[in-house]
């Protein structure tokens, strides 16, 4: 169904045409009615399909223009998705004169949201601690709320809000109409359906049973822990991408990779839990008008942000949950556009790589680590090749250093990525080391080996001239 042919306000229609709405989403279309009359929802519905426009839409069209009350209340999980849902409401209010809406969460003043709420907001947006506490200081007024609405639900319990979101819910009018929608509906969300909601209907509109689009490719790179840094800023570069979300399981490596990103002359930002408020802001914000090469992100930035055009989203690590993989790659391919997301793994981990595979229903791409851009294409000229047309590398180790073969292969592998089977002969003398190598991978394992070590031991390449 096409938003030209609903009843709706043509000033919304205008907007909604202008920001290229043609078509509506299944959860769109699913909810429009429903909510329009009235009724109580329980939608769930897939990363990227519309959520925010198929709960507000409809219930732009109930406010009363006339009351300068509040009439529309939204909980969300975080500041980012509430900051973003405001943005995009006012966008389709963009030709629409007297409906305003606000974002409110922690980390701002009290005073400036005092200050715009007692003017008169029609639409809040905010995150569960801060609306509580407008609620107890008086600031926030509910008696003349119509629609409260509880966006990412699954998530906002699994943060710990059940208590202040049910002491928000006991504060608002018995008949308010109450939507809530959620990427899964598990026993908590179900427990607030059936405690609060008058005859909810619920609506599953998964786009597939994978919850991601079909404009996904993702690609996942066996390498050593040690090489997952150097391996990012391989694949960053060989997809030469405009857009790159990194995303990391603990706030301490987003700042290791954001230190060994920005050394080697990218332009990054970094996003975790310690950022303040305002600076995440920003970030998000140059990172949507594509001034930014690449933001290292904890999973803050898996969930509810929007980035028109993002290309890129590299797992350096496997989140715990998941469900949590599918956020982070739903980054991408938003609305109709193409991404590519990667994920980095240890030879140990390929049996969590296959349960994602069983999980999303996506048969991966397996690729080896991208091989370091040359420099120069002199750079194995003056190297010898053996019988078997593969470059000779000598090393300054050998026998004499307990060096083996086994422990030449395991240093190329952790400090490169290249596997064995791409590894010619080696043979250990007494006090150098000859490695064979196809053309492709002499630069990456003659950079590794200068000044690199093995066991433990200095190793340096030694002049083949």
């Amino acid at each position: 169904m096409k938003y030209s042919e609903i009843n709706l306000n043509d000033n919304i229609k205008k907007a909604l045409a202008a920001l290229g709405y043609e078509t509506m989403t299944k959860i769109q279309e699913m909810s429009y009615e429903n909510i329009l009359s009235g009724k109580d929802i329980v939608g769930m519905s897939s990363t990227g399909s519309g959520k925010t426009a198929a709960f507000m839409i409809p219930t732009i069209e109930n406010i009363d223009i006339e009351d300068k009350n509040t009439q529309v209340l939204v909980i969300t999980p975080t500041r980012e998705l509430a900051i973003q849902i405001v943005q995009e409401t006012r966008k389709f209010l963009k030709y629409t004169q007297g409906i305003n809406a606000l974002a409110i969460y922690g980390g701002q003043e009290y005073k400036a949201q005092a200050i715009s709420l007692r003017k008169g907001v029609k639409i809040v947006v905010g995150t569960p601690g801060r609306i509580r506490d407008l609620i107890k200081k008086k600031i926030l007024k509910l008696d003349k709320i119509k629609t409260l609405v509880l966006d990412e639900a699954d998530e906002m319990l699994s943060q710990g809000f059940y208590e202040e979101v049910m002491e928000i819910i006991s504060k608002v009018p018995k008949n308010v109409q109450k939507l809530l929608f959620s990427a899964t509906i598990d026993n908590r969300v179900k427990d607030i359906a059936q405690k609060e909601m008058k005859k909810a209907i619920y609506i599953e509109a998964m786009d597939n049973d994978t919850m991601l689009t079909d404009n996904i490719t993702q690609i996942a790179i066996e390498t050593k822990e040690a090489m997952k840094f150097e391996c990012s800023y391989r694949i960053i570069k060989k997809e030469d991408s405009h857009s790159t979300i990194v995303f990391t399981n603990t706030k301490k490596k987003t700042i290791e990779l954001f230190k060994y990103l920005k050394e080697k002359n990218l332009n990054v930002k970094l996003l975790n839990s310690d950022i303040d408020q305002k600076t995440r802001n920003n970030v998000i914000k140059e990172l949507k008008e594509d001034k930014l090469d690449v933001v290292v992100a904890t999973d803050v930035l898996a969930r509810g942000i929007d980035i028109k055009g993002l290309e890129l989203v590299i797992n350096i690590d496997i989140p715990k949950d998941n469900q949590y993989y599918v956020h982070r790659i739903g980054r991408t391919a938003r609305k109709g556009n193409s991404g590519v997301a990667y994920i980095l793994y240890t030879g140990k981990q390929i049996e969590r790589i296959k349960e994602l595979e069983e999980y999303t229903k996506t048969k991966f791409k397996y690729e080896d680590v991208p091989l370091e851009e040359k420099n120069s294409e002199t750079e194995t000229i003056n190297l010898p090749i053996s019988k078997r047309g593969l470059y000779i590398l000598t090393i300054n180790v050998g026998k004499k250093e307990g060096i083996k073969a086994k422990d030449i292969i395991g240093a190329i592998g952790a400090l490169t990525g290249i596997k064995s089977e791409n590894i010619g002969i080696i043979e250990v003398k007494d006090e150098t080391s000859t490695i064979e190598l196809k053309e492709e991978f002499v630069i990456d394992v003659k950079n590794a080996f200068t000044n690199g070590k093995i066991k433990g031991i200095d190793v340096n390449v030694i002049n083949n001239n």
